[in-house]
C-alpha cells in the first residue's frame, strides 16, 4: 500500500457533542477494536442480518496490505469505521455480477462494511469516511478503475450512503448463503451515462427489479412514498 498516508488524515468536532476526534488509517495491530464496534453497532440495528460482518481473518488480511480501513477516534476511542478491499480475482469476483470483463477486475476494489457508534451517529460520519477513503485511496493507487460492494434490500442508511456516492446498483443476487444483495458499482474513470424515461419499482419487487437489470437498466436512486420504498431505474447506454 506504498503512498498511503499512516498518520492523521483529518481532525474535527463532533456537532452534537463539541468533542475533538481525528481521522486515522487503522494499523495492522486494529482488528480486536474493529471486531468490538462492529459488534456493538450490529447488535443494536433493527434487523442484525442488514449487516455483513468481517471476520477477525478477514479484518488482518485487509489490514496486512490488501485494502485501507480509516477509523474515527474520540479521546483514544473507535468510534466510526469504513474499509475497503482489495479483492481476489476469482470466481466469486463481484465483477462477475454488474457486467466488468474479466480483464478488468485486478482494477476493482471493494467498499467493504462501515459502521458508526450509536454514540456518535448524526455527525455525517459515514459520508466523511466515504469521502476521505476514496481520497486516499485515489491518490495511492491510481490503477482502480472500478467501486463495487454489496448491500442488503433494505438497509435503507446503506443505499443511500451508496447513492450519494454515485454508486448504481448494478445487480441483484443472492449471495452469502442465499442473502439477497445489490451489486453496487461505479465507474471511476467513466461515469454510466443513463437515459430517460425511469421506472420506479417497489423494493420488495426482486423479480421485476432483476429482468430490469438483465435488460441493461440500473438502479439510481431511492425515494419513499404512502406505500414504502422504490428503487428508481434508469436505462444504461451501451
Amino acid at each position: 500500500m506504498g503512498g498511503i498516508n499512516l498518520t492523521i488524515i483529518h481532525t474535527g468536532t463532533l456537532n452534537e457533542h463539541h468533542i475533538p476526534y481525528v481521522v486515522k488509517v487503522v494499523q495492522g495491530e486494529g482488528s480486536g477494536e474493529l471486531l468490538s464496534l462492529q459488534e456493538s453497532v450490529r447488535s443494536g440495528l433493527p434487523e442484525p442480518a442488514s449487516l455483513q460482518p468481517l471476520s477477525e481473518e478477514e479484518f488482518d488480511y485487509i489490514l496486512k496490505g490488501n485494502g485501507l480501513i480509516l477509523g474515527v477516534y474520540v479521546e483514544g476511542c473507535l468510534v466510526a469505521a469504513r474499509a475497503v478491499l482489495f479483492p481476489p480475482v476469482d470466481n466469486n469476483h463481484l465483477g462477475k455480477d454488474v457486467a466488468i470483463p474479466r480483464s478488468e477486475w485486478s482494477n476493482v476494489v471493494y467498499q467493504e462494511t462501515s459502521f458508526v457508534s450509536e454514540k456518535v451517529r448524526g455527525n455525517g460520519l459515514q459520508k466523511l469516511l466515504g469521502v476521505l477513503i476514496m481520497e486516499e485511496l485515489t491518490r495511492s493507487r491510481a490503477d482502480i478503475d472500478y467501486i463495487c460492494c454489496t448491500v442488503a434490500p433494505f438497509n435503507i442508511p446503506s443505499l443511500k450512503d451508496k447513492f450519494v456516492q454515485g454508486l448504481m446498483i448494478g445487480g441483484l443476487k443472492r449471495k452469502y448463503g442465499g442473502s439477497w444483495r445489490y451489486i453496487f458499482v461505479k465507474n471511476l474513470k467513466r461515469e454510466f451515462e443513463i437515459l430517460p424515461p425511469f421506472k420506479k419499482v417497489a423494493m420488495e419487487e426482486f423479480q421485476e427489479q432483476q429482468d430490469l437489470l438483465s435488460a441493461g437498466w440500473m438502479g439510481v436512486s431511492l425515494t419513499e412514498d404512502d406505500r414504502g420504498w422504490k428503487l428508481i431505474f434508469g436505462k444504461k447506454r451501451c
